[in-house]
């Protein structure tokens, strides 16, 4: 779990060291990958590496796992305009590190499962995030925004438990909405 902690810390300074040390999206990805190798190699769960450049990039990942000793580990990079990202994950372990750097990013996930791990930086403008969590126990949530007009839409279903989320939002036209109910 030391490892996801790193994760997250990396996603943030790497996020912010980027306007001030010349971090570019490839490093955060390419240190991530190096930080997560040795948890994949030892739960041998599902692992999605994706990274995209230029105009209109899509890409969906459905992980589901149902034996509780392996993990589902998704790292996206997608840098250009029109960058869309829909993930849906399910089981033990979720973890999932994206970064979106241009314009029009959305960024959409579905998460059900134990022990979560997520890290999103959007950098540019009109970011969108939509999380819909469901039956969650242990969260681990930092979500970064810098641009404009950037939103937030987390929906929290079900028994919720053990749940840290830390949000930033850096330019114009913030919104933000988060909705919880215990079913």
């Amino acid at each position: 779990m030391k490892t996801l902690s790193k994760l997250t810390l990396l996603v943030f300074f790497l996020s912010s060291g980027s306007l001030l040390f010349g971090q570019t999206p490839e490093d955060l990805l390419q240190e991530s990958s190096q930080l997560l190798d040795q948890e994949i190699r030892a739960q041998n769960g599902n692992q999605t590496t994706i990274q995209q450049q230029g105009r209109g990039n899509e890409a969906e990942i459905v992980q589901r796992l149902t034996n509780e000793d392996k993990a589902n580990v998704a790292q996206l990079l997608q840098s250009g305009d029109f960058n869309l990202a829909l993930i849906r994950q399910d089981g033990q372990a979720n973890r999932l590190a994206l970064v979106q750097q241009g314009s029009d990013n959305y960024y959409e996930l579905d998460l059900e499962g134990f022990n979560n791990n997520i890290a999103i930086v959007q950098k540019g403008n009109d970011n969108r995030i939509i999380q819909k969590l469901n039956r969650v126990d242990g969260l681990d949530i930092e979500l970064i925004q810098v641009g404009n007009d950037n939103e937030i839409i987390q929906i929290l279903e079900g028994n919720i438990e053990n749940k840290q989320i830390k949000i930033i939002q850096e330019g114009d036209g913030l919104r933000m909405r988060i909705e919880q109910s215990k079913l």
